[in-house]
């Protein structure tokens, strides 16, 4: 209880404030980890209440630090004066500075018992295990990074308009046509989308193409290597008559769906900003949302007010009825904690992150965060206090654990040194929903993927030179 009390006073009567340079400032004499992450849509509220209950627990003062501009920081933090312990960011490139010795090798944070019994290692999903080790310059291999969440990509639906139309769930891609054609003739829109944000439909696209190649077909195909297992040639795997045959057919899918029928959703989708779509479905005039898990944190911030009925994320309409198992595309998988090489308190950098990894942690970001989970098994754990009554969390926990989860998160040379998301699989990021929907792109989707063939074919040379690869 005298410990307890301690702690207690210490929360109360320390001084802490933002320093001039922008980085947390506390009593250098106190034990103290600081924390920046980034401030999207997954609030603030749940990195709070963590960094409350590690100072409880410790008694080290956790302090957390938000900032939508984190990855352009990252790089000066990392090289200069670093004012933060933990990083934690969707695309912190963390290779690349692992690669230059500049994040603090986590072997022994992977090795660390959090529970009786259970390591670190034991608690990060097992998928990720292998996408978390990286070789420093010295040519030696280490834990670099945590994940940070697991994710849900498709389509969240209002469950109210569902239930009051009679309209079902579709199970396969043929239903989900047939959905939005009833929809539309009772005079609602099917979907909300902003063209400002037209990437998410990447995710039922990346399921869909997965589901058509198999799952051994789309992993193979983010090695990007040639026939012979080498890079010289391996822009034939943008070749959609061989094997970009399938993600072909995944976006043709989109095409017939969503390409030729603009009357499927808000006025000049592909124009609009996030906050447009948002809002319409927000108010009930769309029946569908393309989006994530951090759907609906975001659009309730947005709409600075609660949804007035339930929503769900679906389980992304198969394209066979048959399959087995529906794919989801686990969005932000490629997501991290890491540690600078030159944190001021690394060791207590590790035992928070350690923190994380606990089973009320990881029940905190998915009640404050509301739906997101970290990138941790939370298969032994009871959610029903968070899934009963909570629809939302409920379909993205069943999604979770009920498909087959995939991502494009993987540490190949040629991703990693030229940017994923200009190469990965749309090529210099060029996506062409937008200009289909406008009618500014007219060619079939044989022709576009023809287009981002050619590109990659052009730029490939440049980007195996980048990558210091053959």
């Amino acid at each position: 209880m005298k410990t307890d009390t301690k702690k207690l006073l210490l929360l109360l009567t320390l001084p802490v404030m933002l320093a001039s340079c922008g980085g947390p400032s506390v009593d250098p004499n106190v034990e103290q980890v600081s924390i920046m992450a980034y401030n999207g849509g997954y609030g603030t509220d749940w990195l709070e209440s963590i960094c409350d209950a590690f100072t409880k627990e410790t008694g080290i003062i956790a302090t957390p630090t938000y900032d939508s501009t984190i990855l352009n920081k990252i790089e000066s933090q990392l090289t200069g004066v670093c004012e933060y312990d933990v990083f934690m960011s969707h695309g912190l490139g963390w290779q690349t500075f692992a690669k230059r010795d500049l994040l603090l090798p986590l072997d022994d944070l992977y090795a660390t018992e959090v529970s009786p019994g259970v390591t670190f290692e034991q608690r990060v999903l097992p998928v990720a295990l292998d996408h978390v080790k990286y070789v420093n310059k010295a040519g030696e291999e280490h834990y670099f990074k945590v994940p940070f969440t697991q994710g849900v990509g498709g389509f969240v639906y209002n469950m109210k308009m569902f239930s009051e139309h009679h309209w079902e769930v579709p199970n396969t891609y043929d239903d989900l046509v047939a959905l939005c054609a009833q929809i539309s003739s009772e005079g609602i829109k099917p979907f909300a989308w902003s063209g400002a944000r037209d990437y998410y439909w990447d995710y039922p696209i990346y399921e869909w193409w997965c589901e058509l190649e198999g799952r051994e077909g789309y992993e193979a195909w983010q090695d990007l290597k040639d026939d012979s297992g080498h890079y010289a040639n391996g822009y034939e795997n943008f070749n959609p008559e061989t094997k970009f045959k399938n993600f072909t057919k995944a976006f043709k899918m989109w095409y017939d769906l969503v390409g030729v029928h603009p009357e499927y959703a808000n006025d000049k989708a592909y124009n609009a900003s996030l906050l447009i779509a948002q809002r319409e479905f927000f108010q009930g005039r769309a029946a569908m949302i393309p989006y994530a898990h951090w759907c609906k944190k975001e659009i309730e911030k947005a709409m600075k007010a609660e949804f007035s009925f339930d929503i769900a994320m679906m389980p992304t309409p198969k394209v066979k009825a048959e399959t087995p198992k529906n794919i989801n595309f686990m969005v932000g998988f490629g997501d991290s904690i890491i540690v600078p090489r030159k944190a001021r308190h690394a060791e207590n950098a590790k035992r928070f992150i350690a923190f994380l990894a606990k089973e009320e942690s990881c029940k905190t970001f998915v009640e404050k965060a509301d739906g997101p989970f970290f990138g941790f098994d939370y298969s032994g754990f009871d959610l029903s206090s968070l899934t009963e009554g909570n629809t939302y969390v409920s379909s993205l926990h069943n999604i979770l654990t009920s498909s087959e989860n995939i991502s494009t998160d993987n540490n190949n040379p040629i991703l990693i040194n030229n940017g994923d998301t200009f190469i990965q699989p749309w090529v210099n990021n060029t996506r062409y929903y937008k200009d289909v929907v406008a009618g500014v792109e007219t060619a079939s989707p044989e022709e576009i993927i023809q287009k981002v063939y050619e590109s990659a074919r052009e730029s490939w040379p440049g980007w195996c030179r980048t990558a210091g690869v053959e």
